[in-house]
């Protein structure tokens, strides 16, 4: 089983230890991180990022920005929306990602990108 060791990226602070991961904050910017690297009930090891913003939801260049920074640019990643009754929201403008840390890519999903007649490249 592949080893998780942090580096916290350029452009952020460790702000201190949490849990088995770090809280980190964004030099510049405004975002506040959570990340940490454990075995779930699969079985399997799983970087878990949240990521939130004090005022508002994160936008989609945030979530870039972290899955880049914290994840890797080079891997697969994870949103995931459970059934409403199992939802956790401790903070109102948090949002999670989530990468399989146990393979190369991280993927654990079909590849869903394709190139569409007049469109283009589509995930």
């Amino acid at each position: 089983m592949r080893d998780w060791v942090f580096v916290c990226p350029e452009g952020w602070q460790v702000v201190q230890r949490w849990g088995d991961g770090y809280a980190c904050r964004q030099i510049k910017g405004g975002l506040l991180v959570l990340v940490d690297c454990e075995e779930k009930a699969d079985g399997q090891r799983w970087l878990h990022v949240s990521y939130s913003r004090k005022d508002w939801v994160p936008s989609h260049a945030d979530t870039c920005r972290v899955k880049d920074d914290f994840i890797g640019n080079d891997r697969y990643c994870y949103a995931v929306f459970p059934p409403s009754e199992k939802y956790v929201n401790i903070h109102p403008n948090c949002l999670h990602l989530w990468a399989m840390w146990s393979t190369d890519d991280g993927r654990v999903l079909p590849e869903f990108s394709e190139v569409l007649p007049l469109i283009g490249v589509s995930v």
